[in-house]
């Protein structure tokens, strides 16, 4: 098995349990391997500090939800869930970058599907369907890292498509000057009154006068 191929399939487990621990050192080995393979730091960077804003940030707002609606504790829980939130805000968008990025180079949609849906489930995450979401985004980009087809390392998986060829115009069609006859036919006018008369004619037939 190729190192592409281990890599995607250490990737694509890690993000199937990517809310076990297991699961999130498998993810972050395979994605390593598949930053360097395509070339981009920005892919493992970005998803190592959504990593680790997703690790402290997620027990700290679920940890300031209860406390806030305690009551007794909300004042505890409401810097809890302000700080814990906004470490949820960021690991979403940050995911979201580098799985944007992924899809690009990859070509594989997966990813960028993945990674909205990501965002949106971190932007809902006060309510439950926030947590579903995120783990729906999480399965998405498994799929797609263990359908991942291997492309060059350092390009784009969507590749330009070429410009197309156009056929030589033909050479401009030369054509041979014809000789054109023309007719020197001499018109004849009465010399009295102007009028055109025939070339063999002797009078004129508009004034009668000799020509």
């Amino acid at each position: 098995m190729s190192d592409f191929s281990s890599n995607k399939l250490l990737a694509g487990i890690g993000s199937i349990i990517f809310g076990t621990i297991v699961g999130v050192i498998l993810f972050l080995i395979g994605m390593k391997g598949i930053s360097e393979h395509y070339k981009d730091s920005h892919i493992y960077d970005g998803l190592v500090t959504a990593t680790i804003c997703c690790i402290f940030g997620l027990p700290l707002f679920f940890v300031g939800m209860i406390l806030t609606i305690s009551i007794l504790f909300a004042i505890i829980g409401i810097p809890l869930l302000i700080v814990g939130g906004i470490l949820v805000f960021i690991a979403g968008k940050t995911f979201r970058r580098a799985l944007y990025i992924l899809s690009e180079r990859s070509g594989e949609p997966l990813f960028h599907t993945a990674g909205t849906l990501i965002w949106i489930g971190a932007l809902l995450s006060i309510i439950g369907i926030g947590v579903i979401l995120v783990w729906i985004g999480f399965i998405i980009a498994g799929i797609g890292f263990l359908t991942l087809k291997e492309t060059p390392s350092g390009t784009s998986g969507t590749y330009p498509t070429p410009p197309p060829t156009y056929n030589a115009s033909p050479p401009p069609t030369q054509t041979s000057p014809t000789a054109t006859t023309t007719t020197n036919a001499k018109s004849n006018f009465c010399p009295n009154c102007g009028t055109s008369v025939l070339p063999d004619a002797t009078f004129c037939a508009h004034c009668g006068k000799q020509i």
